[in-house]
């Protein structure tokens, strides 16, 4: 096994650890099938996909069904996948991703006309009203941008939810310039102090633990994270506190080797803080050590899943 493959096995195994006390399993698991799939383990991919099927409850962010569906299309199995497709006929899914799953599914097998027909029903299911513009967030708006792209791909003109999709667009620049206008660039790192001697918060941190340095943590150092903390529950907690933040949101890559060296230069006894992780985030992000947040909704989720945002830690309904 290579090393990427094996990195990859090692996060698949931590995702299907968290499931085990997760509140949305589902998510977890088919988090896992991906990884699995990329470390090359093919048992262990169909294992945790037909869990995340098993555990689905049609309430997001990720779809066991949809994940299913397409892994049996793409596995030569479409047979299999037919009465689950005449069953989401029958009681469509709530969660935009199961239409996009199997979108992708039809897809890979150079069947994109039939993938394209099951994106206009969730489309059709998903979307509410034409008369208010979606949130970047709602899930609706991810199965527009993928319904236009399928559509670009075949060649066919812009539609009715083509232009409503263009316009949910340009209402969320308009939002995001507003924001932006009122909250700076805060890209400025001259230093912690401004000229009146007062302490300046220009970035607001959070520490970035991947799933191994968070097994790792909580292990060797078990005061930092609340009794029963999970990475699932930790990656849920980011999203929360720093959705909430208008200005210098940032994520600084924190390791247990970091954070006790922090310690041990500042004196302190390795046990000593709770909030060491924390007080480490905060000094290396003003030193310019950090990692902006949000990621773009198409770049790589900030936890190291492999996939993209908007299908991991920024799908919507995830936090």
């Amino acid at each position: 096994m290579t090393d990427s493959a094996k990195l990859h096995a090692q996060y698949a195994a931590a995702l299907e650890e968290d499931a085990a006390g997760s509140d949305n399993p589902c998510a977890e698991l088919v988090d896992a099938s991906g990884q699995w799939h990329l470390a090359d383990d093919h048992e262990r991919e169909l294992s945790a996909v037909t869990r995340a099927f098993e555990a689905d409850d049609d309430s997001g962010p990720l779809s066991g069904r949809g994940a299913y569906i397409a892994y049996l299309l793409t596995h030569g199995r479409a047979e299999e996948a037919t009465p689950l497709l005449d069953e989401l006929r029958r009681k469509p899914s709530e969660v935009a991703m199961t239409y996009m799953d199997v979108h992708a599914g039809y897809a890979a097998i150079g069947r994109a006309s039939e993938g394209l027909r099951w994106l206009n029903a969730g489309a059709n299911h998903i979307v509410p009203s034409l008369d208010e513009p979606l949130d970047a967030t709602d899930q609706g708006y991810d199965l527009l941008l993928e319904r236009k792209r399928a559509r670009s791909d075949a060649n066919l003109p812009a539609d009715a939810l083509d232009e409503f999709l263009d316009q949910c667009v340009e209402y969320n620049q308009e939002v995001s310039d507003g924001i932006q206008q009122l909250s700076g660039d805060g890209g400025d790192l001259d230093g912690l102090v401004d000229a009146d001697g007062n302490l300046m918060l220009r970035h607001y941190a959070v520490p970035l633990w991947t799933a191994e340095e968070f097994a790792r943590s909580t292990h060797e150092h078990p005061e930092w994270w609340e009794e029963g903390a999970t990475h699932e529950s930790y990656r849920r907690q980011v999203e929360e506190e720093l959705g909430a933040v208008t200005k210098g949101a940032c994520l600084v890559p924190t390791t247990v080797d970091a954070v006790e060296a922090y310690l041990r230069a500042n004196g302190q006894r390795l046990d000593s803080s709770i909030e060491a992780p924390d007080d480490y985030a905060f000094e290396e992000a003003h030193k310019g050590n950090y990692l902006p947040w949000p990621p773009g909704r198409n770049d790589a989720c900030w936890c190291d899943s492999g996939r993209k945002y908007k299908k991991c830690c920024g799908a919507p309904g995830f936090a």
